[in-house]
């Protein structure tokens, strides 16, 4: 069963879809229902969900900008939006953020239920995707080497070892591959550089015999994890620099966690853990922060809020507003006043 959450500003409309979702058997249960988009963010800061279906007018965060925070922060979540036939050119705007899927009100439940099938298929081809997996069991095989973890680095190479999702290939070019992938990492996000035979890499693919291929692996793991320890600086202190560059470089874009996790190789949900270990914040709250000091340094310089806005990686002026004063307790203006 995949998790869902309700977002709607009538209860009635909250307590119908949720009470149909529970009972029309399509994969999904309802997590939790909320009345505004305000009160389904504070939710996504602390837990997961599969599916958010949102209005997209609300009173204070309306579905557009729980979509582009959904995005930022959190992209391996779909979303579905709810809008009147008024509003739908409207909802289409939210395209850029990742909806794919809009239901126009009032709710026509043959409609949800076929959409809810169609994203529960899309959610069950993600999990079942070879590519998918393949990748992020190479993600967490770095993950674990630049965390010095041997036994859990052994571990991630055994799971792809024993999988070999590319049947085409012979188990030794199949791990040579690998090791090439995160020595290519460790030298692009690190600058750590190996020699082209590493620890006899080099010889994975002419290697026919299983045992040797599984004993050559967790030697080359283990000198790839020795060469790490004498740094001095800690490989975690430099990728999160890295994290934060990428966040003071791009913040005016319109960035999400996922491109930040691209930059180091991890995936989102482990970058967000990552980024939160090390920091001591979220990473939606350390990209806020980058956003809101930009712009109060604009507003010192009397720029137009909606020139601030954009600036500050928020293309709705509204929106932009809505969050200075939750981060700041007062609006732009009152802030420039108080200044």
């Amino acid at each position: 069963m995949f998790s869902v959450i309700i977002v709607d500003d009538e209860l009635m409309i909250r307590s119908s879809i949720s009470s149909f979702i529970n009972n029309c058997d399509a994969g999904f249960y309802v997590a939790e229902a909320f009345r505004d988009g305000a009160d389904a963010i504070n939710y996504l800061k602390e837990n997961d969900v599969d599916l958010v279906i949102s209005d997209i007018r609300m009173i204070e965060v309306s579905g557009i900008d729980l979509a582009q925070y959904i995005y930022e922060n959190k992209p391996w979540i779909h979303v579905i939006l709810l809008s009147g036939y008024a509003e739908f050119e409207y909802a289409k705007a939210a395209i850029k953020y990742n909806v794919k899927e809009y239901i126009t009100k009032p709710t026509n439940f043959d409609d949800l239920k076929n959409t809810l099938i169609n994203i529960r298929n899309l959610l069950l081809s993600e999990k079942n995707s070879n590519v998918n997996s393949f990748l992020d069991n190479i993600m967490r095989l770095y993950a674990a080497i630049l965390n010095k973890d041997i036994n859990g680095a052994k571990s991630e190479m055994r799971t792809l070892l024993d999988s070999n999702t590319r049947k085409n290939e012979q188990l030794g070019q199949y791990a040579f591959n690998i090791f090439e992938i995160i020595i290519d990492k460790l030298y692009a996000n690190l600058n750590i550089k190996l020699e082209a035979d590493f620890a006899g890499y080099a010889s994975l693919p002419k290697i026919s015999e299983y045992s040797e291929i599984y004993d050559l692996s967790t030697h080359i793991i283990d000198n790839i994890i020795n060469r790490l320890l004498p740094k001095d600086k800690k490989t975690d202190n430099i990728v999160v620099d890295k994290l934060i560059q990428f966040i003071n470089e791009n913040f005016s874009q319109n960035i999400s966690l996922q491109d930040a996790a691209e930059k180091v190789f991890f995936n989102p949900a482990y970058c967000s853990r990552f980024f939160k270990e090390q920091t001591g914040e979220n990473f939606s709250d350390y990209l806020l922060k980058v956003r809101m000091q930009h712009a109060a340094r604009l507003l010192h310089e009397n720029k137009k809020i909606n020139d601030i806005s954009k600036e500050c990686g928020y293309q709705n002026s509204g929106y932009f507003t809505r969050v200075f004063k939750e981060y700041y307790k007062c609006t732009p203006s009152e802030y420039i006043h108080n200044s």
